[in-house]
């Protein structure tokens, strides 16, 4: 029983009977592990612990592999919404049941054993299926990741590829989380002028300097730390003695309260404009 377990735990809690004979499970043991209970048969041919993610399960049962944004946060990117539907990429396209959402394509074959996408898959069904500011933060984090901008370039051509060009060209260099990358287009869209990632002498690296004259920086929960305020209030002032206006936001801010928070950097950002003597950096 010990050897069945340990080999559906390779296997993400679920797998095909033919992939736990491949990994050295014997018959006799699957067949022991089934009569006393420790595992489940949830369709034809998968074996399944009982704690193993129903995704997964549903994966194997339909021949499928997570995709998209149901595949995005377990590959370590960024999500901005959770979606009640379920991505899935099924190469005969059938619909699995009414709360799946299916993607035939596929450009890159997915790692043995793994039960989601190839990243450039995930990153290239985000760009035709969601919202625009929810593909650009799965892209730009795939290419953070070392997925090829010019790669994605080179499979987005034609006039049907428009939408998702648009989305790519919005990618920038450097943004640390989610909230730094739509903080930056969000005050792009409302007319501002936001140069991400510079290094100043002195400061270090800005998040965002928005007008030439405002650090605006996209704080997370670490900064809520007092070790981390107090090297926050040590590198604003610093930032203030380059003679930048400093402020911060939250993930809150930028994420739930975006018309607030482009509000308060355009009232900084005209103070400072009308002090003259911009800084040099």
């Amino acid at each position: 029983m010990d050897r069945v377990v340990d080999a559906l735990r390779a296997h993400e809690g679920v797998a095909r009977r033919s992939e736990l004979l491949a990994a050295g499970v014997s018959r006799g043991a699957l067949a022991s592990a089934f009569r006393d209970g420790s595992v489940l048969r949830p369709a034809r041919g998968i074996v399944a612990l009982h704690d193993a993610d129903p995704l997964l399960v549903r994966c194997l049962a339909t021949n499928s592999l997570l995709t998209c944004v149901s595949a995005a946060r377990r590959q370590g990117l960024w999500v901005l919404e959770d979606h009640r539907e379920v991505h899935l990429l099924r190469p005969d396209g059938r619909l699995a049941s009414d709360r799946a959402v299916v993607h035939r394509g596929s450009w890159a074959p997915a790692s043995p054993r793994s039960r989601t996408t190839s990243i450039l898959d995930t990153a290239m069904h985000a760009l035709h299926c969601l919202p625009e500011m929810e593909s650009l933060v799965i892209v730009e984090s795939a290419l953070q990741k070392g997925l090829s901008r010019e790669l994605l370039e080179s499979l987005l051509t034609g006039p049907r590829n428009g939408p998702a060009r648009a989305v790519l060209a919005m990618v920038d260099r450097g943004a640390d989380s989610l909230a730094e990358t739509l903080a930056r287009e969000h005050l792009r869209r409302a007319g501002f002028l936001v140069e991400p990632q510079v290094a100043v002498d002195g400061v270090g690296s800005m998040d965002h300097i928005v007008e030439r004259c405002l650090d605006l920086e996209v704080d997370g929960k670490t900064h809520q730390q007092p070790e981390s305020r107090y090297s926050d209030y040590l590198r604003d002032g610093a930032a203030q003695a380059r003679g930048f206006a400093t402020l911060r936001v939250s993930y809150g801010e930028v994420v739930h309260r975006t018309e607030q928070m482009v509000a308060r950097v355009g009232a900084v950002v005209a103070a400072r404009l009308a002090q003259g003597n911009l800084p040099v950096y």
